[in-house]
C-alpha cells in the first residue's frame, strides 16, 4: 500500500515538474511591430517580405508580407534585440533593429528601387 502511494506521489511530482517546465517556456512575452512600406515616390508596396531574426543567434522568429495597402504586422519578442528585414525583388533590401518593451505601430519603411 505504501509503495502504491509513493508511486502516485512521485508520478504527481514528475507531472507537475513537466507542466511547470512547459509553462516557463511559454512565458515569452511578445509585442507587435507594424507599419507601412512605400517607395521613394510615396507609393505603397505590397508583397514585401518582412522577417524577424534574433540578433543573438540569427534564429528566424516570424515572417509576414505587406498587404495590398503596404501594411504589415509582425510579432517579435519583448525586450530582445532582433532585426526586421524588408525585401522585395524590385527594391533594395532594408533592415531595422528592434528592441522594445511595448508595441510599435508606426515603423514605416521606404524602400529604394533597384534601378535608383
Amino acid at each position: 500500500m505504501k509503495t502504491k502511494s509513493l508511486i502516485v506521489l512521485v508520478t504527481s511530482v514528475v507531472i507537475a515538474m513537466i507542466t511547470c517546465s512547459f509553462t516557463m517556456k511559454s512565458d515569452t512575452q511578445w509585442i507587435t511591430v507594424s507599419g507601412y512600406v512605400d517607395n521613394t515616390n510615396g507609393d505603397v508596396i505590397s508583397q514585401v517580405d518582412v522577417t524577424c531574426t534574433l540578433n543573438r543567434d540569427n534564429t528566424q522568429l516570424s515572417k509576414t508580407q505587406t498587404d495590398p495597402e503596404g501594411y504589415y504586422s509582425i510579432q517579435v519578442r519583448q525586450s530582445e534585440s532582433c532585426t526586421l528585414s524588408f525585401s522585395h525583388a524590385n527594391y533594395v533590401p532594408q533592415d531595422k533593429i528592434v528592441s522594445s518593451n511595448t508595441d510599435i505601430d508606426d515603423m514605416n519603411v521606404t524602400l529604394r528601387s533597384q534601378e535608383e
